[in-house]
């Protein structure tokens, strides 16, 4: 019995002692799934959470990219211009400068600003004009003195004065290059005699038969001052009518002469080489011509 009770109690600790391992064993197996499901789950956590992270980064990048675009203010390669600021602007940029007029709470404004500012980048790589902004609201003085009140509107400006304004159909990049490239061309076409003169007008009164009824204005060469007056008013003018120079001078010849399809109709101006006297002459004799144009008087 004794010996029976000793190998009894001998297998019954082993069997427990079986179990017991086993028990560790199954421990051990759930243990080492639940890391591997940890690690999987962890895995996944930071690739979300990347993710969501990703995400608003790029949100919160096209959010300001929307606004960049929305806002004139916010224009980096475009300055923004004052009253404080405006005329010393100008003048430090004779080969030309566009501003562009806005008002930040006018929606046809915010849709001009992206479009303004691409031109004004592709511009910087082939040209030395500026293209500027000017905030209506912290611009009274410069809206008084050039009579502004519809917005936006785009002005041009040479050797420190107002040439031209740019039509409402101006509104996209290309269309901005292309006014600003078609009013940095010579204002005037030279001719170096008279001779050269008379050859060319009758081709030019051809062109008038032809349905242009305005008159081609000529300067000549006798006055020094001439040459400058005919460019400014072949800038204020353009695509009106052409303008020609005669460097030749002669006593006889006037300051400017206004030539039409039929000679008697000629006319010659020879008093005030003022810009604004030579303005007014020419204005009635292109009637016709500037009430198709994107002209107006400034």
């Amino acid at each position: 019995m004794k010996y029976g009770s000793a190998l009894q109690r001998r297998n019954i600790n082993e069997q427990s002692h079986r179990v017991h391992i086993d028990d560790l064993d199954d421990e051990e197996d759930d243990i080492d799934c639940t890391s591997i499901k940890w690690h999987h789950q962890k895995r996944w956590y930071v690739i979300i959470v990347g993710l969501i992270f990703l995400n608003v980064i790029l949100g919160y990048a096209h959010i300001q990219r929307r606004t960049a675009r929305s806002r004139p203010e916010s224009l980096d390669i475009v300055k923004i211009l004052s009253d404080e600021t405006f005329s010393d602007h100008i003048a430090s940029h004779p080969n030309g400068t566009l501003v562009n007029f806005y008002f930040p709470s006018c929606k046809p404004c915010a849709k001009l600003a992206p479009e303004f500012e691409e031109a004004a980048r592709q511009l910087q790589r082939t040209s030395t004009v500026s293209l500027v902004a000017v905030d209506a609201d912290h611009a009274p003085l410069i809206l008084q003195r050039y009579s502004l009140k519809m917005f936006p509107l785009m002005l041009w400006f040479r050797r420190g004065r107002l040439v031209r304004h740019a039509v409402p159909s101006v509104r996209d990049y290309a269309s901005i290059i292309e006014f600003v490239e078609e009013s940095l061309q010579p204002a005037i076409i030279e001719f170096a005699t008279h001779d050269e003169l008379n050859e060319a007008l009758p081709e030019l009164r051809s062109i008038m038969a032809r349905g242009k009824s305005t008159p081609v204005v000529v300067g000549f060469g006798r006055n020094s001052d001439v040459y400058e007056v005919l460019q400014e008013m072949g800038e204020k003018f353009r695509g009106v009518t052409a303008f020609l120079f005669v460097k030749e001078a002669r006593d006889s010849d006037p300051f400017l002469k206004a030539y039409f399809q039929h000679s008697e109709a000629d006319k010659e101006y020879d008093t005030s080489l003022r810009i604004e006297d030579v303005q007014t002459w020419l204005e009635p004799l292109m009637s016709d011509g500037l009430a198709s144009s994107n002209y107006r008087m400034t």
